[in-house]
């Protein structure tokens, strides 16, 4: 299976988690020992110092963005004044991008090297279900984390590298390592019994009318379909959790496989317009899915491929 997540170094939510009394990141520590935790906080404070580079990045792109525009409606004479320093900006933005996401790299392998090691040690002792659903799951981490290796592998080298190419490579090998990690989370969920209590759904109590409680129907059609997932268990969630995890009006649909239930919304023509949607909704961890001919296409490079 193949899943597309799009979010930030351990700070992936995982719907069987209650927030209220339950910290992620701290309580995976609490299965590791004290060396582990040190190279955690490490990774940690690299992958913060990549985040906060990269948001200077955006910030210095949005002004020379904005003199371009500018320069748009001036003379000759004046435009290209504006452009000039718009490049000034720009210039240094490449460098920057490529020094974080050489920190998220650190921060992410770290990360998912003591995971993985743990999740091993804490799968020998689960039981027959939560293991099934644990090995499905870093299956799919194993995947993730390959393709991003794979990605790593095409980083042009040499003075005459095109630089915007090497950050374009190393955002989507960072992006399929964070969700290499995502999963682990999950698995991490999945282990540690990291869930409500499960209830039979009952939409009169939520005020809302629009969940389906069915599974999943996809139009068939020979177009592809995207949507994006935003939660799943091992058990089914309650209609309640589900508004915690997206509080929305839009229609939640879910889909049960290998014993794990999968909540999705949305309903996309292009993988672009489901990756814009993710940003809108703020629900950390969700990513797209994609459907062809009302079947789930688990590896997504089949029908988004890579440039």
């Amino acid at each position: 299976m193949k899943k597309i997540i799009f979010t930030i170094i351990l700070a992936a939510a995982f719907s069987v988690v209650d927030a209220q009394e339950l910290n992620q990141t701290e309580a995976i520590k609490e299965q590791l020992s004290a060396a582990e935790v040190s190279q955690l906080t490490e990774a940690e404070e690299q992958a913060a110092k990549a985040e906060t580079l990269l948001e200077k990045c955006a910030s210095k792109q949005a002004e020379a963005d904005k003199l371009k525009s500018q320069a748009a409606g001036l003379a000759k004479g004046k435009a290209k004044k504006l452009l000039k320093q718009a490049e000034t900006i720009e210039t240094p933005l490449i460098t920057q991008k490529i020094t974080a996401y050489n920190l998220y790299e650190k921060a992410n392998s770290t990360t998912y090297g003591i995971y993985a090691a743990n999740i091993k040690d804490l799968s020998a002792n689960a039981s027959d279900k939560k293991k099934t659903a644990a090995n499905s799951l870093t299956s799919d981490a194993t995947a993730s984390w390959s393709q991003a290796a794979d990605n790593l592998k095409k980083v042009p080298t040499g003075k005459k590298a095109d630089q915007k190419q090497v950050v374009k490579i190393k955002e989507e090998a960072s992006r399929k390592q964070q969700e290499a990690i995502s999963l682990q989370i999950q698995t991490y969920a999945v282990l540690l019994g990291w869930y409500d209590k499960p209830e039979k759904p009952q939409v009169e109590e939520t005020g809302y009318e629009d969940i389906e409680e069915a599974p999943a129907q996809v139009e068939k059609t020979e177009k592809i379909v995207f949507k994006v997932q935003i939660a799943a268990d091992v058990v089914p969630l309650s209609i309640k959790r589900l508004r915690e995890i997206y509080p929305s009006n839009e229609v939640i649909s879910n889909e049960e496989d290998g014993g794990i239930f999968r909540y999705s919304v949305g309903y996309y023509k292009t993988y672009e317009e489901a990756a814009e949607a993710i940003k809108r909704m703020g629900v950390k961890g969700a990513f797209v899915i994609a459907y062809r001919n009302a079947k789930r296409v688990f590896n997504i490079n089949e029908i988004v491929p890579k440039e």
